[in-house]
């Protein structure tokens, strides 16, 4: 600050030089932009904050960038967050299928992914809008179907109700009060492939998952907004500190729609990168199962039930379904079938040649001269 008033001499403070036509005292808070430049003694405390709810590296810089500043900031980000035992842990089994994407909803809450996870003894559900990214949690006190019946009427009552609800197949999403429920309600519930609830895992150590939880929430998206400003049009406080100028009024821009269309095809793009198309399945076809232990449960196909997810029948009759992803294929099985069945066919015939070579030992064939009178046709008489 002293240098801005002073001209700025040469070879002071030239980790800001690059950037002080960007600088600007505002009530003797030094900013860059709106950022607030952050002063040394302060940065690791702010980065804690910046962490709050191991959102990962590109989060947690896109959060940054929303309200503080100082020379090197993305890099502490990247090596704080490659220290974090957290973070480290959870990363990212056949291979990946290319994306199916799905349509983006045109307006907020009108489709919704709901899912129960247990963290820190407790149980609770998490409801996350599919346009907007926003989610809402409760603490559950149970995991029956009217506790979570309960909690969703809440929140239904305070968001409204979606058109389409997503879920897995637990037992409190398909019991006799669920589908109650949805009757009553009036939304499509459209479940997923049981243990293929494959979506972005948020991890947390120690800290509060109501503050994890608001972390997420007013963090942008790669779309440029966050989910509380898609859903509710307005940026939330945090407890990383922010400075809005009074021009801060930011409209939604009118090509959100465009870019959300945009982010969604790279995701694809990306993702596709390391996929390929697994062979199809027909009814019958003999596949393995993959669980903890490996592929070991031998099945047949009976239907496609969704996109890649399928009903099967084990060898001791259990009905399951499972995701494409989590059925091998096993054409051998076939091969060793069918080779089987060739061996009895042919123990089946030998057998009955040898039924019919005695059969003609004890009873020779009879031989019988022609009785037929031979006639030379005409042309042979000339």
């Amino acid at each position: 600050m002293q240098n801005m008033d002073e001209g700025w001499p040469i070879g002071s403070c030239s980790q800001f030089f690059k950037v002080k036509a960007d600088l600007s005292v505002v009530n003797g808070l030094l900013l860059k932009n709106n950022r607030i430049v952050i002063p040394q003694e302060l940065r690791q405390d702010i980065l804690q904050r910046i962490h709050e709810g191991h959102l990962g590296i590109e989060k947690c810089k896109r959060r940054a960038r929303e309200s503080v500043f100082w020379p090197g900031l993305n890099k502490d980000i990247e090596l704080l967050i490659s220290k974090c035992d957290t973070c480290q842990t959870f990363r990212n089994k056949q291979c990946k299928e290319p994306m199916i994407t799905t349509n983006i909803p045109t307006s907020p809450w009108l489709k919704v992914g709901m899912d129960l996870f247990h963290f820190k003894g407790k149980d609770y559900l998490v409801i996350i809008d599919y346009y907007s990214n926003y989610p809402e949690m409760a603490l559950l006190a149970n995991m029956s179907s009217n506790c979570v019946i309960t909690h969703s009427k809440s929140i239904f009552a305070r968001h409204g109700i979606p058109h389409i609800v997503v879920s897995d197949n637990g037992p409190c999403f398909s019991s006799r009060e669920w589908q109650k429920f949805v009757e009553q309600y009036d939304f499509k519930h459209v479940t997923s492939s049981p243990h293929y609830a494959q979506s972005n895992g948020k991890a947390d150590s120690n800290s509060d998952p109501y503050l994890a939880l608001l972390s997420y929430r007013s963090s942008p998206l790669q779309c440029g907004f966050s989910p509380a400003e898609l859903l509710m049009n307005r940026k939330i406080r945090t407890t990383l500190p922010s400075y809005e100028s009074k021009e801060h009024g930011a409209k939604k821009s009118s090509k959100l729609e465009y870019k959300l269309r945009k982010q969604k095809a790279k995701q694809k793009s990306y993702y596709d990168r390391s996929a390929k198309i697994l062979p199809p399945l027909s009814y019958k076809d003999p596949v393995r199962i993959q669980d903890d232990k490996g592929w070991n449960t031998k099945a047949t196909i009976l239907q496609e039930v969704a996109p890649r997810s399928f009903e099967v029948k084990t060898e001791d009759g259990q009905v399951l379904r499972r995701n494409r992803r989590s059925l091998l294929k096993t054409p051998l099985d076939l091969v060793e079938e069918s080779s089987e069945d060739s061996k009895d066919s042919q123990i089946v015939s030998t057998t009955e040649e040898h039924c019919d070579m005695d059969n003609i030992r004890d009873n020779p064939p009879v031989q019988r001269r022609s009785t037929r009178v031979v006639k030379k046709p005409d042309r042979l008489n000339l």
